[in-house]
């Protein structure tokens, strides 16, 4: 009589819940965000400049006698005069330059000699040239007249929804910071009890990740600013501060913040100085965006935010196609969110598969 012996499997271990608890509430973030994007999209972007608003808080906080609460209203109010002053200045000089632009452009096509350059063709042809020309000019204009009313009719009708995102976004921003600690206290409330301490544990991991992320994107944008003002004041180009504060705003966007930042500083220097200003211009931009790549981004933000390039850039292009402007910003940090949440729930509930 032969007895088969059998071999227990182990029981598979359940999958981890609050990996379905992170979808849920990132899925429901999404839809919220596309049911009231102004709204969640100026509540997000309070959060992101709150976080920007700690990293000199913190600082300011270790000078003794300087509490920390102190220290985040004295960086809060810095940081928001540093954005006011930022747009008060972008408007009158946008618009200043593209009038010089517009003239720049008319005067030239309007001094080429076209007799002379077609002289050796029929006069037909030579009026037709003319006529061509005439009309593009015409056309431009009426394309930038066009251009400045849809801008007014849509600055006009989208007033009431703006003012109530920026109040919403102030708001954030200045309150964020403050409730932080309160948020903490009450974190265990947003998941079930079992895996409940991964849970947080993961959140205090992705929260230090991405501190880590904007405090060393501050510290690298205030370089880039300081030195692309200073290159464009060397260079004798117009409104060099300015220009150097655009450069460091727009750092905060990987790869594309130089284009942002270039063309404006491209604009002045072509319209002010021609040519060799263009061209100094462009020295100014690549040797400043060589020392960003090759110096500060690896010496600052170190191998802890090591990231793709090719997955930055998708995810860009990817958040920015779903989330607008503000998919921008938050493109890194949702990268760094799921390469996280890839490495601690997904990959270990294969595991146990």
């Amino acid at each position: 009589m032969s007895e088969h012996t059998r071999t227990r499997r182990p029981g598979r271990r359940p999958v981890d819940p609050c990996l379905w608890v992170f979808l849920a509430y990132f899925l429901m973030f999404i839809v919220l965000f596309k049911l009231s994007p102004s709204i969640l999209g100026a509540l997000t972007l309070g959060w992101y400049l709150s976080v920007i608003i700690e990293v000199p808080a913190r600082t300011l906080s270790k000078i003794k006698f300087v509490p920390y609460k102190l220290a985040v209203v004295i960086s809060s109010i810095f940081v928001f005069a540093l954005l006011a002053a930022g747009v008060s200045l972008l408007i009158p000089i946008v618009i200043d330059e593209g009038k010089r632009l517009f003239d720049l452009v008319t005067s030239s096509v309007r001094d080429l000699n076209l007799q002379d350059m077609f002289r050796n063709d029929s006069e037909a042809r030579v009026e037709w040239i003319v006529g061509i020309t005439d009309s593009f000019l015409s056309n431009l204009g009426e394309q930038a007249a066009t251009l400045g009313g849809d801008a007014l009719n849509w600055t006009v009708q989208h007033i009431p929804n703006a003012t109530t995102a920026l109040l919403i976004f102030v708001i954030t921003a200045s309150y964020f910071t403050a409730v932080v600690p309160l948020l903490k206290a009450n974190l265990r409330r947003f998941f079930p009890r079992s895996g409940r301490d991964k849970a947080l544990s993961f959140v205090a991991s992705f929260y230090g990740d991405l501190r880590h992320f904007i405090g060393g994107q501050v510290i690298i944008a205030l370089i880039v600013g300081v030195l692309m003002g200073v290159g464009m004041l060397i260079a004798g180009i117009p409104y060099a501060l300015f220009l150097g504060f655009l450069a460091g705003i727009t750092n905060f966007i990987p790869f594309l913040g130089v284009i942002l930042a270039g063309i404006p500083a491209i604009l002045v220097g072509l319209t002010r100085a021609g040519v060799w200003g263009l061209v100094k211009v462009l020295i100014v931009i690549i040797a400043t965006n060589q020392i960003e790549s090759w110096i500060l981004s690896p010496r600052i933000q170190g191998k802890r935010m090591k990231l793709n390039w090719f997955a930055i850039i998708v995810a860009i292009f990817f958040c920015a196609q779903f989330l607008g402007i503000v998919g921008v910003l938050l493109a890194i940090p949702i990268l760094i969110f799921f390469r996280d949440f890839w490495i601690q729930y997904i990959q270990r509930a294969f595991e146990r598969l």
